[in-house]
């Protein structure tokens, strides 16, 4: 008698940890799930300033692209509305702000939209990182990603680093003319672009199947921000007459930050590995 109730005790341990695993790896699938929609949101919400900002400088070509992503920025956030993420408060403060942006849309000057953005973009920032907590997805659940902190973190955030040099440089490229303020906030920015691919991107964790991908990505994301720098310090900064076409900066950015998501994607599916 004492032998079977070991047996049931034994193999009702069993059926609760195996029940607790499959609920844990379910919630880690769902956060990753939302980390994606809320890592697109960031993208196109970066984009939609360095277009907001041509266009508030006089590039009205961009009003059509900007009514695109506006409706895509809306649907990614109706479907996040209907997940966990609704109740980070943080996301509440989003969808107000986001909400007031596009409604007030004629009334805003570029310094002033490249600030309310910017807000928005850090919210976000917050919002991913909040996800990735909430949804163990952090080295202590995944010890063969032990850097996956910075994927949440500095890979993000090294985006918007960069786009924030698009926007500014988009501005400053559609009037011809870079002010002492843009250039101390570009050589700034710059300095931060040269810091995440000396440093930064060397740090990310990496499956040893996908050690050769990897090494590509970092390999074509160092060499775009180094060419990014580059253009920033030699067409921006130093340059009395801005001459860079903005729609040839813009793509150069952007570029810049594909790479980036390349090498987020590429570490988003070796942890789902990993779980």
């Amino acid at each position: 008698m004492y032998i079977f109730i070991v047996i049931l005790i034994t193999l009702a341990v069993a059926v609760i940890h195996n029940i607790k695993v499959k609920n844990n790896q379910t919630l880690q699938l769902d956060g990753l799930a939302n980390i994606g929609s809320i890592k697109l949101l960031i993208s196109l919400v970066q984009k939609h300033r360095g277009l907001s900002s041509a266009k508030l400088n006089g590039d009205n070509a961009k009003s059509a692209e900007i009514a695109t992503i506006e409706r895509t920025i809306n649907n990614i956030s109706h479907d996040l509305s209907q997940s966990k993420v609704a109740k980070n408060h943080r996301w509440v403060s989003f969808l107000d702000h986001w909400g007031r942006l596009t409604n007030n849309n004629t009334e805003r000057d570029p310094q002033n939209n490249f600030k309310q953005h910017t807000t928005m973009i850090a919210n976000l920032l917050y919002v991913l990182e909040d996800e990735a907590e909430s949804s163990h997805l952090s080295s202590l659940s995944l010890p063969t990603m032990p850097n996956v902190g910075f994927v949440w973190r500095e890979l993000v955030a090294s985006t918007e680093a960069i786009g924030q040099t698009r926007a500014i440089g988009v501005g400053v490229a559609t009037i011809g003319n870079c002010n002492s303020v843009d250039k101390i906030r570009l050589s700034f920015l710059e300095q931060n672009i040269i810091k995440t691919s000396k440093d930064t991107l060397s740090k990310l964790s990496c499956l040893d199947d996908f050690r050769q991908q990897h090494n590509t990505l970092l390999t074509n994301a160092q060499n775009k921000m180094l060419t990014l720098s580059k253009v920033i310090e030699d067409e921006l900064i130093q340059k009395q007459a801005i001459t860079i076409n903005p729609n040839d900066y813009f793509t150069l950015a952007t570029d810049t930050i594909s790479a980036i998501d390349d090498i987020f994607d590429n570490q988003i599916e070796q942890i789902k590995i990993a779980l």
